[in-house]
């Protein structure tokens, strides 16, 4: 039991820190936009359009968590 749970802690720390990726304080303003840009993206689809007779679509399929997808910018 320990050797397993000892497995998996060490597997996540080796995934966070191969997978982490430091962002300066200051950035550019491309940055800037690319970042604001995925944050309106990065919302759910409206009630009202759920409610609308015709749509089959019912969530957002391109929704980004913030800690486990990254935008690789």
């Amino acid at each position: 039991m320990s050797i397993t749970l000892f497995f998996i802690t060490s597997h996540h720390s080796e995934e966070r820190a191969r997978t982490s990726t430091k962002m300066p304080s200051q950035k550019s303003f491309r940055t800037k936009r690319i970042l604001a840009k995925a944050g309106r993206q990065n919302r759910p689809i409206p009630q009202w359009f759920r409610l609308k007779t015709d749509t089959k679509i019912q969530y957002n399929a391109k929704r980004r968590h913030w800690r486990r997808t990254k935008l690789n910018i």
